[in-house]
């Protein structure tokens, strides 16, 4: 096989990758250099030298959920680049991300790149074993320096973060609550927990629902298509349901709501948040040609369908809630808005409240 110019390692495990770790890894060879970086699944055990053959320079990426910011700058003889840490803006689509400067710090270091035969300079591990692949990371990263443009944006779990616009609208009387599609279980870790109040989570994803197991009182692991309807058959009901950035996620949302009414007490409480396809960073995206899938945020790789005010407020009386009160949340403004909103004002039809929107927040009830 002939050596390629420059190539791209993942530092991953042996799993297939999902669709938007397949976009995230496309960005890491992009950003490597045209044409598109051929890329390469590194083991972080496996040996190191015989992996290093097949390019003449590597972009190790030990982050690849982490969004390059520019391309990998060229190297010179005896260099190794060390990728800095850029924190993440206020932005909501790649397209901001690129218009924005982003601060960055030195460590930690979600990517090296170097020349193959430099790396084969530094020093075996004590034994004079071969390196890992890890191994050859950690030192290629103690040795380089970083490099003006040469950063990466690491992405928060979503799910870990306290939503107090979410908990604060969970009832007081409710002492059963359901959080369904919890992640890490962050949405409700700031509701108080007064008295005998219980919270039960379901959660498909292994590595998440490990982590909701500190915050839940219980989980409930697996697809929530079943386990909602094995909750309902055993007889448990709940005094609040809770969909919190879950329907955008699912191929049937009514159907999912609906399996919310059959494990809901008689007058249980409802609470949906979902983000809004009407906002001005998508809006101003679209009108500019871009629609770029993201690790998370308003355009999430993993969003099967979009939300309006009006298409909420349907879902949930379509699956048997009912009529909800639905309200804006604005969260974080958009970079630069004052240009798209000014143009959208000589629209006499245009939903100002919806174009500053960032998520809706619905709450209702079982009815009887």
């Amino acid at each position: 096989m002939s050596r390629v110019a420059r190539a791209v390692a993942f530092l991953s495990a042996a799993s297939p990758a999902s669709y938007g770790e397949r976009l995230a890894r496309l960005r890491w060879r992009r950003a490597a250099g045209p044409p598109e970086a051929p890329a390469h699944d590194w083991r972080p055990s496996e040996h190191a030298a015989g992996r290093l053959s097949a390019a003449s320079e590597w972009v190790v990426v030990a982050d690849p959920a982490a969004i390059p910011v520019g391309r990998v700058p060229p190297l010179t003889p005896g260099e190794v680049l060390r990728c800095r840490t850029g924190a993440l803006p206020s932005v909501h689509t790649l397209r901001e991300l690129e218009a924005v400067r982003v601060h960055a710090f030195d460590r930690p270091t979600p990517a090296v790149a170097f020349r193959t035969e430099d790396a084969a300079l530094l020093a075996p591990p004590a034994g004079g074993r071969d390196r890992t692949t890890a191994e050859l990371f950690a030192a290629l990263a103690a040795r380089g320096r970083s490099a003006d443009g040469f950063v990466a944006v690491p992405v928060p779990e979503a799910s870990d973060s306290p939503r107090p616009e979410i908990a604060r609208r969970i009832p007081d009387a409710a002492v059963r609550i359901l959080d369904v599609g919890c992640g890490a279980a962050g949405a409700l870790s700031a509701m108080p927990r007064r008295g005998e109040r219980l919270v039960t989570g379901v959660e498909r994803d292994p590595r998440l629902a490990a982590a909701a197991r500190r915050r839940c009182d219980r989980v409930v692991e697996g697809d929530l298509r079943e386990s909602l309807p094995d909750l309902a058959a055993a007889g448990e009901r709940f005094d609040a349901v809770v969909f919190a950035d879950v329907l955008e996620h699912l191929e049937d949302p009514v159907s999912a709501l609906a399996a919310g009414v059959r494990v809901a007490a008689a007058g249980a409480a409802l609470v949906v948040s979902v983000p809004n396809a009407g906002h001005l960073s998508l809006a101003r995206d679209l009108l500019m040609g871009r629609f770029d899938p993201a690790p998370s945020g308003l355009c999430d790789a993993g969003h099967l369908r979009w939300f309006s005010r009006l298409f909420l407020e349907e879902a949930i009386v379509e699956a048997g809630w009912s009529s909800p009160r639905i309200e804006s949340e604005k969260g974080a403004p958009p970079p630069d808005p004052a240009a798209f909103l000014e143009l959208a004002a000589d629209w006499p039809d245009a939903d100002r409240e919806s174009l500053e929107t960032y998520q809706w927040i619905a709450t209702a009830r079982k009815p009887g």
